[in-house]
């Protein structure tokens, strides 16, 4: 059983790296790349986020043939075996979460399962190694441990904390508006672009963020919004209110449909947009 899952192992991580370098893996399809991304499988993202760049796919094409051939001696066995478990293991995670087909998935499984099973019978080595010819240092008495650990304690809070901040406070400002929007009737066509505007990403993970969409022209606007007076204002630059302002005007929603009157580029004649929210974006 042994030798089975160690060259078996073996042979997986082999013709997986040469089949990234022969172009068998992490190639899209051109009709995948011309989806919009909300749009794309779990399976195409990752083959496409991975194969984006060619030296980072090389690269794991090499790390896996290495491996491979490691695992297919004894004194590099336990190196190559954890190596190529971390590896296994994570394209496990990523084919069971982002709904890779059955048959990659089990495949990455079955490997992983055999790579687990090498280590394990090298478990003495690895305690050995990881744990009991480990030298602690740690020779300070109780009033040292207990400042070590509230500093500890303390980086931890911290990070949490200014991460929150971070998503919540300086990211994020919600407002009414946030999400997809399609316009369905009105008009807005400024100068320098080819099409009307067809859709607004009020954004809710970018503070006063709102991007226009004209075919295939995003341009990105900063916006504020009042609830109390249902007032909206549109600046030309994100985060930019010193930049000429783009829309003022006041909007009404009312469950899934959006209608935003008012001026734009200061131009005397209102305009209104009529909107319905695109779910799921």
């Amino acid at each position: 059983m042994y030798a089975f899952c160690r060259y078996g192992a073996a042979l997986v991580l082999v013709v997986y790296g040469f089949a990234k370098l022969n172009g068998s893996q992490f190639t899209v399809l051109s009709s995948e790349l011309d989806k919009p991304m909300g749009d794309v499988s779990g399976f195409w993202l990752t083959w496409h986020y991975f194969g984006f760049s060619p030296i980072f796919g090389t690269l794991v094409a090499l790390v896996q043939i290495t491996l491979g051939v490691l695992l297919c001696w004894r004194k590099t066995t336990l190196m190559a075996a954890c190596g190529g478990l971390g590896v296994l293991a994570t394209i496990t995670l990523i084919d069971l979460t982002y709904g890779v087909d059955a048959s990659g998935t089990v495949m990455a499984a079955a490997t992983t399962a055999c790579l687990g099973f090498v280590v394990a019978r090298h478990r003495a080595d690895l305690v050995r190694v990881l744990w009991t010819d480990q030298h602690s240092t740690d020779t300070q008495g109780m009033r040292e441990v207990i400042v070590r650990v509230i500093i500890q304690v303390a980086v931890l809070v911290a990070a949490f904390a200014g991460t929150y901040w971070i998503a919540n406070e300086n990211n994020r400002a919600p407002t009414p508006l946030d999400g997809a929007w399609d316009v369905r009737t009105g008009t807005y066509h400024p100068v320098g672009t080819v099409h009307s505007v067809e859709r607004l990403y009020f954004e809710y993970n970018r503070a006063h963020l709102v991007v226009f969409r004209f075919d295939t022209q995003w341009i990105e606007h900063h916006f504020e919004v009042d609830p109390a007076r249902r007032e909206l204002r549109i600046w030309e630059q994100w985060l930019r209110k010193d930049t000429p302002l783009l829309f003022n005007g006041a909007y009404e929603l009312t469950g899934d449909r959006l209608v935003i009157t008012g001026t734009f580029d200061d131009n005397a004649s209102p305009v209104r947009l009529e909107l319905t929210r695109i779910r799921n974006r």
